[in-house]
């Protein structure tokens, strides 16, 4: 690998049997990713833009050997750290580095790459980050309330469940989580920090949430705090921001022929990306030659022998879309 990431220090209870990487087989199709003869030259590049543990870049390197590679990018230090462990016998065919989705095409530059084959989202948060209880990811474990996928710079969640005004923790979990009860919650938020000062751990705020929410509403299919949880990591890491700016650099840097393969996991992220999808066929809808072909008419989502095995797939959905011109 061009840059070496310091692994020392990695916490022995992440293993890669932690993750599971949700849909293997459909990325694979969707890449289009083939066995690399050594006649074909130097091979195929793909870059996976959210590295996590590398269980995606594990099977494109399985399935493109010998001469296909892979970038791999991550805004999560450790993550990168872990990856670089797990794929040490790739080395010679992956390169990682940390950035977040503007940063992509710095980082293929910077590399000397114009164009690549394929570009894989998945934006699914990883388990080991939501198992991790200092990263502050879920109400299940109790630790201080962060949720930075990058844990060394930005505000954390708890800067602004205490900085924002109720009109505006009203407006960020309406919009960002869909929480019927975003009112409420907001409520509790600001009576707790009047009463009791500021909401510095999880099991804090997960307790105000489950009181702000009524009784009967507590012991549905999800914890009552899980939308609210996501709606601050959604906002704490600009992920829709990051989304969209992601995907109009992907699509400017497939080459003819490219595959860009998209994975999301709740209705705002799928949203985006089903728009992007339709505006860029939109651009080619009159011209001579398609520029963008939509591969999927509906995303594709997992199977049920899938699901049996790995919850996280369940909510997954998986969009596709070749380069033609």
């Amino acid at each position: 690998m061009e840059e070496h990431l310091e692994i020392s220090q990695t916490p022995e209870r992440h293993t890669e049997n932690l993750h599971q990487p949700v849909m293997v087989d459909e990325v694979l199709t969707g890449l289009a990713c083939k066995t690399e003869t050594r006649e074909m030259g130097s091979g195929k590049v793909y870059i996976d833009c959210t590295l996590g543990m590398g269980g995606h870049t594990a099977a494109i390197l399985k399935a493109t050997a010998p001469n296909g590679k892979v970038i791999g990018i991550d805004r999560d230090r450790l993550a990168l750290r872990m990856a670089e462990k797990r794929l040490a016998s790739q080395s010679k065919r992956l390169t990682l580095r940390q950035g977040s989705f503007n940063e992509i095409q710095q980082i293929l530059s910077d590399l000397h790459y114009e164009k690549v084959d394929g570009i894989l989202f998945d934006f699914g948060i990883s388990s080991y980050q939501l198992d991790t209880p200092e990263r502050g990811f879920s109400f299940k474990n109790a630790g201080p309330l962060d949720m930075r996928m990058d844990s060394e710079s930005g505000e954390t969640a708890a800067d602004l469940v205490n900085r924002l005004s109720k009109s505006e923790l009203v407006n960020l979990i309406k919009t960002f989580g869909e929480e019927r009860w975003a009112m409420r919650i907001a409520s509790g938020i600001l009576r707790y920090r009047a009463e009791k000062g500021e909401i510095k751990r999880t099991e804090e705020l997960e307790n105000i949430i489950w009181h702000a929410t009524p009784a009967k509403f507590r012991h549905g299919k999800i914890h009552p705090a899980t939308r609210t949880f996501q709606a601050l990591r959604i906002v704490v890491n600009r992920e829709i921001e990051q989304i969209e700016s992601g995907l109009a650099t992907a699509v400017s840097l497939l080459g003819r022929g490219g595959r860009l393969v998209v994975i999301s996991f709740h209705s705002l992220e799928d949203r985006c990306v089903k728009q992007t999808f339709r505006e860029l066929e939109k651009e080619t809808k009159y011209s001579k030659e398609k520029r963008f072909i939509n591969l999927y008419k509906k995303p594709i989502v997992a199977s049920l022998k899938e699901t049996e095995v790995n919850r996280r797939s369940r909510s997954a959905k998986l969009r596709a879309l070749e380069r033609a011109a």
